[in-house]
């Protein structure tokens, strides 16, 4: 799952307009060094509140962040 994460976040970043410092301030994490951790699979404890975060930011399905569906958008009922 981690690397999945990985991966899928740094897409996300790639495609945002917004540096790592931005995005940090935005999610509310300490450091733009927190978002490259997460976006390289150094960070090893991916809370379901962070994936929750970065999904809502981003306008994700939590699902698809987390490798368990390829719908980007997939919505859970």
């Amino acid at each position: 799952m981690k690397d999945v994460f990985a991966a899928r976040f740094s897409e996300l970043l790639k495609e945002s307009d917004m540096n790592y410092e931005d995005i940090a301030h935005n999610l509310g994490f300490k450091s733009k060094g927190t978002i490259s951790k997460y976006a390289n699979a150094k960070n090893k404890d991916i809370t379901v509140s962070v994936v929750m975060k970065i999904a809502d930011f981003f306008d994700v399905s939590p699902v698809w962040l987390i490798g368990l569906t390829d719908d980007k958008h997939y919505v859970i009922l």
